[in-house]
């Protein structure tokens, strides 16, 4: 491809070798002229010293000028030809001169995505310069990128994390990254994960959801996402524990709804599975919740007392140890010991059905006025989460069942969801 460039362009190549020239001549004249002045004449030869610095920076300064010029008026060409492998070949040229150039890097990300090279479009954007008004745009579509058909979802975390702390009101990337909490079971992070997006107001539907629902996470799609995270990074032990918690409970539903010798079998291999992953990761909050919860059904007190011996800082923030550490009291008698418990489940989660369930049981054991009270918001947690079970998707919210979870926040005493969610639900276009 041959282009020619004039008007603008030629009038650089002319001003930048008049200023050569000029600054040359004026530096031989006051040279010459230094050694046969007085010392004081010197003045003037360092006067035309800074004009030739003067001028070298002008044109200098030109003559990137008219490079950059170059380099745009063939990446436009190209463009407008619809020559992508040119266009792209030209603009990292571009870039490799001027590693700042984000019209470049804009140009070479159009080529990628004309090619369909997604690797090279997430690279491109991701070089985009703070300095570049539209850099939040590019990092939002790279986050999108990694997390759909790149797979990379730890590189996608660390730039929807990175978009976040640039602008918190991005609900697209909020969505993401409660999702992506929810479904690898990482309750306490979700938790966190949603009442940052509230702090914002920039919280998806789903979030109210995932509230009503974090006691005890299942989704149908969980083992296939985490599957397909775990092929993308095999060492992740997020994914390991997410795939084998979400086998697990397939099985053991699968077992409730037709115990026959084969599903019996399938769920003493899940369960040698996880017992395994157990003793190489003994104090996971995931795995400990999951197995606290199997034996809870069971009423196993003794196993449920043994993982709770298991559990670190690390499953502190989780509410679901403090509800079943609640049951353990309370199962033993211990009811101070279980009313702290509880009262700290429902402090990190509020909206816990079961939190909530049990202290209703425990109230009764007090022989407490108050068990009325929890009683009902027992009730209005669990058929909450019936109701959201039925729905095809965690964002199939209508404005009736959100009005319910409004109430029910604030029946629970979560003034911040109860007050955001009365934001939302106020009849304004461009909301949900």
């Amino acid at each position: 491809m041959s282009i020619h460039f004039v008007g603008f362009s030629e009038a650089c190549r002319l001003l930048i070798e008049q200023v050569i020239s000029k600054g040359m001549q004026l530096l031989l004249e006051n040279t010459v002229e230094r050694t046969r002045l007085p010392p004081r004449s010197n003045r003037r030869y360092g006067v035309a010293v800074i004009l030739l610095i003067a001028l070298c920076c002008v044109g200098w300064w030109s003559s990137r000028v008219y490079k950059s010029y170059s380099f745009r008026k063939m990446c436009q060409t190209a463009q407008r030809q619809k020559d992508w492998r040119y266009l792209r070949q030209t603009a990292e040229q571009w870039v490799a001169w001027d590693s700042a150039a984000s019209e470049a890097l804009w140009f070479a990300a159009e080529a990628a995505q004309e090619t369909e090279d997604m690797e090279g479009l997430a690279t491109f954007l991701g070089q985009i310069p703070e300095t570049d008004q539209r850099q939040l745009i590019a990092m939002v579509e790279k986050a999108n990128l990694e997390w759909t058909v790149l797979n990379r979802p730890l590189d996608a975390l660390a730039t929807s994390q990175s978009v976040l702390l640039r602008d918190p009101r991005v609900l697209e990337i909020h969505s993401r990254v409660i999702s992506f909490f929810a479904m690898n079971l990482q309750r306490s992070q979700m938790l966190a994960a949603i009442h940052k997006a509230l702090s914002a107001g920039a919280e998806p539907r789903e979030s109210y959801a995932y509230l009503i629902l974090a006691d005890t996470l299942s989704f149908t799609n969980g083992d296939n996402l985490n599957s397909r995270w775990l092929a993308a990074c095999p060492d992740e032990v997020r994914f390991k524990i997410g795939l084998a918690v979400h086998t697990a409970m397939k099985v053991a539903m699968s077992v409730d709804s037709a115990r026959t010798e084969d599903s019996v079998d399938l769920d003493n291999q899940a369960a040698r599975q996880l017992q395994w992953f157990l003793d190489e990761v003994p104090h996971d909050p995931v795995l400990l919740t999951y197995l606290m919860y199997r034996a809870y059904q069971s009423a196993d007190a003794d196993r449920v007392a043994d993982l709770l011996q298991m559990v670190d800082d690390t499953g502190a923030s989780d509410h679901m140890v403090w509800v079943f550490r609640a049951w353990y009291h309370t199962v033993n008698d211990e009811l101070e010991e279980a009313e702290k418990s509880v009262l700290q489940a429902l402090k990190l989660h509020p909206l816990s059905p079961l939190a909530h369930h049990e202290y209703a049981n425990l109230l009764r054991k007090m022989q407490s006025a108050d068990v009325e009270r929890e009683q009902r918001l027992a009730g209005e947690g669990r058929e909450l989460r019936s109701l959201l079970l039925r729905r095809p998707t965690v964002a199939d919210l209508d404005t009736e069942l959100l009005q319910r979870i409004q109430q029910y926040a604030a029946d629970c005493g979560d003034e911040r969801v109860a007050k955001a969610l009365a934001v939302r639900l106020q009849p304004r276009p461009g909301l949900f």
